[in-house]
């Protein structure tokens, strides 16, 4: 049972409201019950008031009468079969609703979006909106009917997981469900839609059909993910979420899945059920989903999906149910490789329920070799892909082996052709026509990693450099040529020059998902060396890559013309750049968003200016670009000092909009000012900051380089008083992550071992630790490996780009002189 608190300027006391959060296992806390997922039942919920408190159920409300002492009974109609953990009341106090009925479905059903009521108006159109629309898609997706007459967003503001999908009930922390046109920008938007569209999938993958029990979660997690972002990619076409799937699925797990504290995706640990809610049984399951899916066709998928669901209503299943049947629907899998692909050599007979059984029983995943040899293309036998070297890694790695669905495509083949490697291959051979470029795994559908010999690694520079004005390599390839290299680059496996030789096409780049993946690397590279001698050359080397692209947008876009817009970029594609910029305003946007925020941390003159006047005109007039506001707050603070400081604070007490909250605690842990640092650490421990946002405080803070040891001092100093707040599971483990994950020397490493050895984490808590240590090792290895590297690597640049500079400025005096 949670309690969440509405206070605003205008109440005199604060009020309490309470709801309840039972997954996994906490609906035996509040009631006697078998609370196993696989004991389905009907619940008859009465809940006893005051008469100013509303009170919510999964199902809808019977009858109130008048109780004893004044108080009020409300009475609810008997609930569907269900699991335990999906039981959920509230009681709220402080709150109204907004409510719409849908129009495409079955019957009408009643949506309620009940918040504080100060937050009510101008930030609920947005949640009702695409709940509305997503039970549509889903009802026709599904062709099953959502069985009960209402369904409830209830937003909580000290509510500390993203969301939960109780059926007819769903709760939100209410970042993840009110939208604010005018003060929240498009990521808050799309991060709502994405969070909405989920907890809808699963009232059918979870609530409707439950896994047997929590060891395949990612029956419930992996798919409502998956459905996610088919589900906004519906509603927003326009957005091109789909171009996000591999970066925001498949890559994001692969860093956590390439470490030896990873696990697999079905898991039979009984004790630690909270650790199964993580990356792998998100992300990776929604990948592996996505993988067969593509595999299957996903006209079959959905049609496998849908008997599933009818198959198993009201019940439980286990995953090799729902494999049987996709395996089954779409029959021989031969012949859908000849229709999709232009070329299919399956080696023998492959079986769905075997795919899905690899990778999902197998921890982490596979590294394919690829070498070019006169026949054609040599892959070498697979291995497990770990970051880690050495004898515990070795251990680790076993010998499990996976069947690899890889599509490929080389620089004269307009289509993709597919190759299935069986689990047992050791070296295939393919023959090719081309002698050219080649990329394994096109369009980043199957999970595991390529590793290329020299040779090709040197042509897709070459292509990447010379030919990206007509985007032979697509957005994707091209996110997933980097994301592969650069975690090799970790290891001993290749050369960090290589990633970094890629990397320099990057300064022609648009596509929005390619310059955030890089934009995190080259931030987390430069928190590795920011103690070298060449940090500043690098800096150097991150504004030359930016400079073009940063140039071409305009702080003011919004307010072009889509004529203006096109003059606008003329300029910007005839420098023979590459021609997919962004079309829809959206990924323009979301663009934006990215490269100023590079430019500004860059201290590029025109960014820090143009941010700078939008803080100053936000002071005088309270006029913000939703989309620039933090931008503009961070450098308010950089250039304004405590006064500007003090402003920011001012506001963000006042604030009901959550993404203003957000972008506030952004800009005030950007400051390096120790007394202000000190000073936003102790309104988290006096309760200014609510503590399901003192993570947050924490992950911005680890994004200010130079503050980590100001900031390490006072949480080390004031441990136990965190420790109360926060408890001992993850929120608390995850403020210590932030802090640590940076860390990079030995000493660093065992001077935390040495302080956390007397402090006791909750089981979910000391697996974060655990994976804290492993990172800090593995940043001790790429310092090992590529300090030294990159430090050549830069200074040879500097070496080109000075010559290159001479040359100009002796060709530009050639050219005018006078005869």
């Amino acid at each position: 049972m949670l309690q969440s608190t509405v206070s605003n300027p205008h109440l005199v006391v604060s009020r309490k409201s309470a709801a309840t959060q039972f997954e996994p296992t906490f609906a035996r806390k509040m009631l006697p019950c078998f609370d196993e997922p696989n004991f389905k039942a009907t619940f008859q919920v009465s809940i006893i008031r005051n008469p100013h408190h509303i009170a919510r159920s999964n199902m809808n409300l019977l009858f109130s009468k008048e109780h004893k002492n004044g108080l009020i009974k409300d009475e609810f109609e008997k609930s569907v079969k269900m699991s335990t953990y999906l039981l959920a009341v509230a009681v709220l106090d402080g709150y109204g609703y907004l409510k719409r009925l849908t129009r495409n479905t079955t019957k009408p059903i009643e949506v309620r979006l009940y918040a504080p009521e100060d937050m009510l108006q101008g930030q609920s159109e947005f949640g009702l909106d695409t709940t509305i629309r997503a039970l549509e898609f889903f009802e026709h997706y599904f062709n099953i009917s959502y069985p009960l007459d209402k369904i409830d967003l209830l937003a909580l503001d000290d509510f500390s997981e993203g969301a939960m999908e109780n059926w007819g009930l769903v709760t939100f922390r209410d970042s993840a469900l009110l939208f604010n046109e005018r003060k929240a920008s498009v990521v808050a938007k799309e991060h709502i839609a994405l969070i909405i569209c989920h907890e809808i999938a699963h009232q059918w993958f979870g609530n409707l059909v439950t896994m047997d029990w929590w060891n395949e979660v990612f029956l419930n997690e992996g798919f409502a993910n998956y459905m996610e972002y088919k589900c906004v990619d519906e509603l927003f076409p326009d957005w091109s979420i789909m171009s996000r799937f591999y970066a925001e699925n498949l890559a994001f797990s692969q860093e956590p899945d390439g470490m030896l504290s990873s696990r697999a995706i079905e898991s039979d640990d009984d004790d630690s059920l909270l650790n199964l809610f993580d990356a792998i049984n998100y992300h990776k399951a929604a990948a592996i989903i996505h993988m067969i899916a593509e595999m299957a066709g996903q006209k079959n998928f959905q049609s496998a999906l849908i008997e599933y669901l009818n198959k198993y209503a009201y019940d439980n299943a286990i995953g090799v149910d729902l494999w049987k049947i996709v395996e089954k629907v779409f029959g021989v899998i031969q012949q859908k490789f000849n229709n999709y692909f232009q070329h299919a050599n399956l080696q023998g007979a492959v079986s769905i329920p075997d795919l899905a059984k690899a990778y999902t029983t197998q921890v982490g995943y596979p590294l394919v070799t690829v070498e070019r040899s006169d026949n054609g293309i040599l892959i070498h036998n697979q291995t497990r892909f770990l970051f880690a070297e050495g004898e515990k890694a070795e251990e680790k790695r076993g010998d499990w082996k996976w069947p690899i669905p890889i599509s490929y495509r080389a620089s004269d083949e307009k289509k993709m052709k597919l190759h299935w490697i069986q689990k047992d291959d050791k070296n295939v051979t393919w023959e090719t026509t081309s002698n050219d470029w080649l990329i394994l795994n096109t369009g980043g559908v199957g999970y595991f990693k390529v590793l290329y010999d020299a040779e090709t690694y040197a042509k897709l520079i070459k292509e990447l450099n010379n030919n990206h004005s007509v985007m032979t390599i697509s957005p994707i390839d091209r996110s997933m040529i980097l994301v592969d290299s650069y975690d090799l680059s970790k290891t001993s496996l290749l050369n960090i020059s290589t990633y970094f030789d890629l990397l320099e096409y990057m300064e022609k780049e648009t596509d929005k998902m390619t310059w955030s993946i890089v934009g995190k690397q080259l931030r987390t590279i430069e928190s590795l060396i920011e103690d070298s001698d060449y940090v500043d050359y690098f800096q150097d080397f991150q504004r030359n890559l930016i400079m073009k692209l940063y140039e071409s947008l305009d702080w003011d876009e919004q307010g072009a013309t889509p004529n203006q817009k096109r003059l606008q970029l003329d300029a910007f594609y005839s420098s023979g750049l590459s021609r997919t910029f962004p079309g829809s305003s959206i990924a323009s946007q979301l663009l934006q968003v990215d490269v100023f925020g590079v430019a500004c941390r860059l201290r590029i003159k025109d960014c820090t200016k143009q941010a700078y006047q939008r803080y100053l005109k936000w002071v005088s007039s309270g006029v913000r670009n939703p989309e620039h506001h933090m931008i503009a707050l961070i450098e308010g603070v950089k250039q304004g000092g405590t006064t500007a400081w003090e402003r920011i604070w001012k506001a963000y007490k006042s604030a009901n909009s959550p993404s203003e909250k957000n972008n506030i605690i952004g800009a005030l842990t950007s400051t390096k000012d120790t007394a202000l640092i000190n000073r936003i650490l102790k309104y988290c421990l006096d309760g200014k900051i609510k503590p399901n946002l003192i993570p947050r405080v924490f992950s911005y803070f680890a994004l200010n380089q130079g503050t980590r040891n100001t900031v390490w001092k006072y949480f080390k100093s004031h441990f136990e008083e965190f420790h109360k707040i926060l408890g001992k599971g993850s929120l608390m483990s995850s403020c210590v992550k932030c802090l640590a994950e940076p860390l990079s020397t030995e000493s660093e490493l065992e001077e935390l071992k040495e302080f956390l050895k007397s402090q006791k984490f909750e089981e979910d808590g000391q697996i974060k630790m655990e994976m804290t240590y492993e990172q800090i090792e593995l940043n001790i290895q790429w310092r090992r490996l590529n300090e030294a590297q990159l430090g050549k690597w830069i200074n040879r640049w500097d070496e080109r780009r000075r010559t290159l500079y001479r040359r100009k400025r002796h060709r530009h005096h050639h050219h005018h002189r006078p005869f």
